[in-house]
């Protein structure tokens, strides 16, 4: 929208969204400095610093440099991790993760709670305890601000349409906790989250249109094109675990899922091995001991994968491609196999790079995707800076 085609109110608005952008990607700043970014005429920007700082989104932190011709040193200013503060939880197969966030998104805690075998009721209880922990012991300006689940499954119109892991039954999660909590409530797929990890949280990656493959006990895409996630038209875009693969005679027309998901992995090492009970740490210690059943599984697999992206490539012609997989994060060295393969097929190189700190990824990817949207800047581009765990870890 052009700027002469607003009135004064949504202009006042726009410019207001426009500093507040530039602070958060910016998160060490001054006034003068956002008025030479967005061109501003100083008393503009101090109208609107001082409407942000009447809302206790802002603090000062001190005096930057003076400029190279001397004068009053400027007053930098970052966002008030104090304003408030989000929680996502990812709804895992095995695990449910929670992390509660202050709005600049630095981690106030984690927790990893098992939930093997429990009914979504229990899942939702053991959620409510998380939150109510957090509200008896962090103390902001505004409390809870909003809600993000982590689904592994599809979802449209901010409601679940599939979840093949959880029997969800019936229980829909944004009415419960939006009914109890009176903050935004929002859901979204898990690949899709590691998408907005990878693009909100990696302030040195010059990707605009890029791929993240999610590899846990499924395997789906997130779809990042010209900065923005495409979830399809009935929000089944990245549904790629289904893609039936084409190579060698015992692999042909099976699913890329039933061949190189972590759990299809694990089963096929479990007959090879006529083992039970294994697990990603089992596997990762199985391969690195030079177990031949598990190298030649791992091996087919990482040769499916780089088959899927050669195909992800070639139809949506990304800049790159990221991968979400514990598996992988434990044996890095799957990765050059996956790239090695990649070259063999294309005959040609492509950026494939590993996704760190896989626990955080689709929290912290939810949290960006609920920071944009208390804040109502749901449209606009933010990059947050990674920062360590702001508080204990602990698992339940």
């Amino acid at each position: 929208m052009e700027q002469r085609s607003l009135n004064r109110d949504q202009l006042h608005d726009l410019n207001l969204k426009l500093v507040l952008q530039q602070i958060i990607n910016h998160p060490a700043t001054s006034r003068i400095e956002i008025s030479h970014e967005l061109e501003l005429h100083k008393s503009t920007i101090s109208s609107l610093y001082n409407t942000l700082m009447a809302k206790q989104l802002l603090t000062e932190i001190g005096q930057g440099a003076a400029s190279n011709v001397g004068g009053r040193k400027p007053t930098m200013v970052t966002v008030n991790r104090d304003y408030g503060y989000t929680v996502t939880f990812d709804l895992g197969y095995r695990h449910l993760h929670a992390t509660a966030n202050n709005i600049d998104t630095t981690i106030i805690e984690y927790q990893r709670i098992d939930i093997v075998d429990q009914p979504i009721t229990v899942m939702v209880a053991k959620c409510q305890a998380f939150l109510a922990k957090i509200a008896s012991e962090v103390t902001t300006v505004n409390g809870l601000l909003g809600i993000c689940f982590s689904i592994h499954g599809i979802i449209k119109d901010n409601q679940i349409l599939q979840s093949p892991w959880i029997d969800m039954q019936d229980v829909d999660l944004v009415r419960v906790f939006e009914t109890q909590y009176h903050v935004p409530v929002l859901l979204e797929n898990e690949a899709n989250l590691s998408a907005i990890y990878a693009r909100d949280f990696s302030t040195d990656q010059p990707y605009r249109s890029f791929v993240t493959l999610s590899i846990h006990r499924g395997i789906g895409a997130g779809i990042i094109l010209d900065q923005q996630l495409s979830r399809g038209e009935n929000g089944r875009g990245g549904e790629i675990g289904k893609t039936l693969t084409l190579l060698g005679p015992n692999t042909a027309g099976q699913s890329v899922e039933s061949l190189c998901s972590e759990d299809a992995l694990i089963t096929r090492i479990e007959n090879a091995k006529q083992l039970e009970h294994l697990d990603r740490t089992a596997i990762i210690k199985l391969f690195e001991a030079g177990d031949r059943d598990t190298e030649r599984i791992l091996r087919q697999a990482c040769s499916v994968v780089a088959g899927l992206i050669f195909n992800v490539v070639t139809m949506l012609d990304p800049q790159a491609v990221f991968i979400n997989s514990p598996l992988i994060e434990g044996l890095p060295e799957l990765m050059d196999e996956i790239r090695s393969d990649y070259q063999d097929i294309a005959q040609t190189d492509f950026p494939i790079n590993l996704i760190p700190r896989t626990q955080y990824v689709t929290l912290l990817g939810g949290c960006s995707l609920i920071t944009h949207h208390v804040l109502n800047l749901d449209d606009y581009e933010l990059r947050f800076q990674q920062g360590e765990v702001a508080a204990s870890i602990s698992e339940n």
